[in-house]
């Protein structure tokens, strides 16, 4: 089974830290780091570009941006091309 994901903004680097040092010990939550800088597409984007997985998407860049971390489930997690 994957892991849940704990993702932090890359404008709070003191909470990567923390969240690696408290949350990265447990098997089944990765902390992961957002590069991702002017890359978040506007609600209008998404929009006109929206896919079944686009709301959650969306909803977690807008946490990020907020709260500057977000936590995906990990039965959320939708599985890539390449297994991952």
């Amino acid at each position: 089974m994957r892991p849940a994901l704990f993702i932090v903004s890359v404008y709070r680097p003191d909470l990567y830290e923390a969240a690696l040092g408290v949350v990265g010990i447990a098997r089944d939550v990765e902390v992961v780091l957002d590069r991702r800088v002017g890359e978040r597409r506007s609600p209008e984007r998404v929009q006109q570009d929206w896919t079944p997985g686009g709301r959650r998407r969306l909803a977690i860049d807008e946490q990020l941006r907020a709260d500057g971390w977000a936590l995906v489930a990990a039965d959320a997690r939708e599985a890539r091309p390449d297994g991952r």
